[in-house]
């Protein structure tokens, strides 16, 4: 190895100025066939915040002083706590929710479920489409062994989330790259992103996400509260009918006996009224315990407030044509000052 001389390495680089030259424009050119064989993506977002009522919001006034101390009293007393958000998101039975969701093209020439629009309404760059070619004859010379078999489709010929075939798993990896979902620790906001080569495709599924991400949140923070009212429902309608069965009874007996003074039948007649009167008091204690169950539900239900709504991206998001671009005759010219150097420092001086 050569001793390092800066005079000599700085007459070497300016001497190789052309061969330096000729390599960032042949870097030029393929940034260029690279950035425009990319396709147009464009990015829609949403911002929305969940305000959990009742034992949720317990803390009160004390969340800016703990926030001040590092504790965060505003994240939920339920298992799922909005930090758990993009998991949900990104889960199995999530996402295959979201591939029925209908989209149309802003040109209009797409109509289709999500799950289509996916597999034969998007574009993939050259050299993707090359290895896909490449796996396929690799498929067709040694075939892949299908140890999923029917459990792969469920009854409905959907994706089944419980056992998926590899194309459909491939499907739902791709969801989990073009759905976003972040939490912001201090303002618990919650923000969704899609990315689509569709504007109004974006735009349609950060909205179907949205939806159903607080479906999920207000089905899970009421389960249990629901749970209670259909047992009270269940209990109210069992009392009503014994209500109604000992008001008939009650009413029968009367009409039979009507002007009858036997002490028997006047015994008779205060044992049913006070069965009727014991009917009727339970039956309107599950009332009311109905109306605390249905008031229950909505207490345990959070008001989500839409911060920034969906709306149909102007320009694209990617590819960043200028910063590729940049990065390509960066690395070009550092690559050729690179090898320039190496050259000095192992073979024989120019």
């Amino acid at each position: 190895m050569y001793e390092f001389d800066l005079k000599t390495f700085v007459r070497i680089v300016v001497k190789s100025k052309k061969r330096i030259i000729i390599n960032c424009c042949i870097a030029v050119g393929v940034a260029v066939v690279i950035a425009f064989s990319i396709p147009k993506e464009y990015s829609a977002s949403v911002s929305l915040a969940s305000e959990l009522q009742g034992e949720e919001n317990m803390a009160g006034g004390l969340g800016s002083l703990a926030s001040m101390a590092g504790i965060n009293l505003n994240s939920g007393s339920g298992a799922i706590v909005p930090v758990l958000y993009p998991d949900v998101v990104h889960s199995n039975n999530f996402l295959v929710r979201l591939l029925d969701v209908r989209v149309k093209s802003l040109k209009g020439d797409i109509d289709a479920d999500y799950f289509s629009y996916l597999k034969n309404h998007t574009r993939n760059p050259w050299w993707v489409q090359m290895f896909g070619w490449v796996g396929k004859v690799k498929n067709a010379i040694f075939p892949p062994e299908d140890v999923m078999g029917s459990l792969a489709v469920s009854e409905n010929g959907k994706i089944n989330p419980f056992c998926m075939s590899p194309e459909d798993a491939g499907v739902l990896e791709r969801m989990r790259f073009l759905i976003s979902c972040q939490v912001d620790d201090e303002t618990q906001v919650i923000t969704l992103c899609v990315h689509a080569q569709d504007p109004l495709v974006a735009a349609t599924m950060v909205d179907s996400v949205r939806v159903h991400l607080q479906d999920f949140i207000t089905e899970y923070h009421t389960s249990k509260a629901r749970v209670d009212l259909d047992y009270y429902r269940k209990l109210e309608m069992d009392t009503k009918k014994k209500y109604l069965r000992a008001q008939k009874e009650y009413a029968n007996f009367c009409d039979a006996h009507k002007g009858t003074i036997l002490q028997a039948y006047i015994s008779e007649q205060e044992s049913l009224e006070n069965e009727l009167q014991l009917a009727y008091t339970a039956y309107s204690q599950m009332k009311q315990q109905v109306q605390m169950a249905e008031a229950k539900v909505q207490e345990r239900t959070p008001a989500f407030t839409e911060i920034e709504g969906a709306s149909v991206p102007i320009m694209a998001d990617s590819p960043k044509k200028l910063f590729i671009l940049l990065a390509f005759v960066f690395l070009s010219f550092v690559g050729t000052i690179a090898w320039l150097y190496v050259r000095l420092l192992f073979f024989r001086h120019e």
